[in-house]
């Protein structure tokens, strides 16, 4: 019995720092600004540096999308693992991987540039919202 709560508090602690650790990561990585969104990009390794950024940079030229709905938009060359381990806090499953976050949350995760162009050229509404 003891080694079981030995166990069970152990997981207690361990679920707690993660949960911490997420909230964390939240206050740096979302928006300051209500209606306006912040975007991390993680390149998948087999697509250049210069390529994607080619590509972003081409698919969001539109100034009213920076000005008007974009809080930050940023290009990582990889996962983080440190200070926090994105792919573990953001369930990182695929890559590359377009995730939009408001000022509180997730708020639309693609793997597909289009659809990210679509969410943020449109209104905002996509099937692919994060729940």
């Amino acid at each position: 019995m003891r080694k079981f709560l030995i166990f069970a508090f152990g997981m207690f602690v361990l679920l707690a720092g993660c949960s911490s650790e997420k909230e964390k990561l939240m206050d740096e990585i979302t928006s300051e600004v209500d209606g306006r969104y912040s975007v991390l990009a993680f390149k998948s390794e087999k697509d250049s540096e210069e390529v994607f950024q080619n590509e972003i940079n081409q698919r969001f030229n539109d100034p009213e999308v920076w000005e008007n709905k974009l809080y930050s938009f940023n290009i990582l060359k990889r996962v983080p693992d440190e200070p926090y381990d994105y792919k573990i806090l953001l369930n990182i499953e695929e890559l590359p991987q377009f995730i939009v976050l408001d000022t509180r949350e997730i708020v639309f995760r693609t793997s597909h540039i289009e659809d990210l162009e679509s969410f943020l050229l449109g209104d905002g509404q996509h099937s692919s919202h994060e729940h």
